[in-house]
């Protein structure tokens, strides 16, 4: 079963909360700490910081009523620019070659 996050609490209390109003409708609430915003990595979890509130696939809709939540679009891909910013990110460094070897051994 897929889980989805429909709540992002800034503290434990707050996420607790948003669990019993959706307890309270029967649904299935899970907190998780949210370790990807965390400062020291995946690996470590701290008690400061955000909070999901995840839910089954199929209770999201009914969970972000309750909760009063939007839900969020996925942005669009651009490929395009993508492409031109990876080019221009290669041009730049190639260009900055120059500058950093002169840097570090001095001029010719």
């Amino acid at each position: 079963m897929n889980e989805v996050a429909v709540h992002f609490a800034r503290d434990r209390v707050d996420a607790e909360v948003a669990a019993s109003a959706l307890r309270a409708e029967r649904l299935h609430p899970r907190i998780a700490p949210d370790i990807t915003s965390s400062r020291f990595g995946a690996g470590g979890v701290t008690t400061a910081g955000r909070w999901l509130v995840y839910v089954p696939e199929l209770e999201e809709q009914q969970a972000r009523e309750i909760l009063d939540e939007p839900v969020r679009e996925e942005p669009e891909d651009n490929p395009v620019l993508r492409l031109v910013i990876i080019v221009a990110l290669i041009v730049g460094l190639l260009l900055a070659t120059p500058f950093v070897a002169q840097a570090c051994y001095g001029p010719l």
